[in-house]
């Protein structure tokens, strides 16, 4: 986020890691319950998943984007 909210809300950015395996299940997920694809040209690696108040969760995985 590189510009301050108009509404004085904050927002925070989050990284968790799971397995391979379990990674798809989690994006999937997170979409369902609302959630929006930020960033995912670096699946499989990871994916960045937002909310409506804009906080972000990275979905990562211990593959390497290379």
């Amino acid at each position: 986020m590189n510009e301050p909210r108009p509404d004085g809300s904050g927002a925070i950015h989050v990284a968790i890691w799971v397995l391979y395996e379990q990674a798809e299940a989690r994006v999937a997920a997170a979409l369902a319950a609302g959630g929006h694809l930020v960033r995912g040209q670096f699946g499989p690696a990871w994916r960045t998943v937002a909310y409506a108040a804009g906080s972000e969760v990275d979905i990562a995985t211990t593959m390497s984007r290379d």
